[in-house]
């Protein structure tokens, strides 16, 4: 139930503000879903245990389905289907990005019991330059 209104209110935050398709603007979609999808990697680690061995990919899921039908609604109202479309690319490539920094190498790596590989967890490795 919680994931639904995570769902909703991830699709609430992300608003359109007049872009243009200029590097500047698809960089922020970049980094906006590279940001988000980290945060909901993070937030189903921290919420949803269960579901902490495919964080990664629900981050990713979740933020890319967002992203999609916010920009689906945009080219619905305002047409111009190109300059949605980079939009959309350019935050799924950093959602991809963010989830998988944020699943591999800032959260903690996580215990599985697999019935075909038995018991095993991951390495982190840190280095201060």
């Amino acid at each position: 139930m919680k994931l639904k209104y995570l769902v909703v209110s991830s699709m609430i935050a992300v608003t359109t503000l007049g872009a243009n398709d200029s590097f500047n603007s698809e960089f922020s979609h970049f980094v906006g879903g590279a940001v988000m999808a980290g945060g909901i990697t993070a937030v189903v680690d921290r919420y949803y245990p269960a579901h902490r061995s495919d964080r990664g990919m629900i981050g990713f899921g979740v933020s890319s389905i967002v992203i999609a039908a916010e920009q689906g609604i945009e080219y619905a109202l305002h047409g111009n289907g190109r300059s949605q479309l980079l939009d959309t690319a350019s935050h799924i490539a950093g959602s991809a990005l963010g989830a998988y920094v944020t699943d591999q190498y800032i959260l903690s790596p996580v215990v599985q019991n697999s019935a075909s590989e038995g018991k095993y967890i991951g390495l982190n490795l840190q280095h201060t330059f």
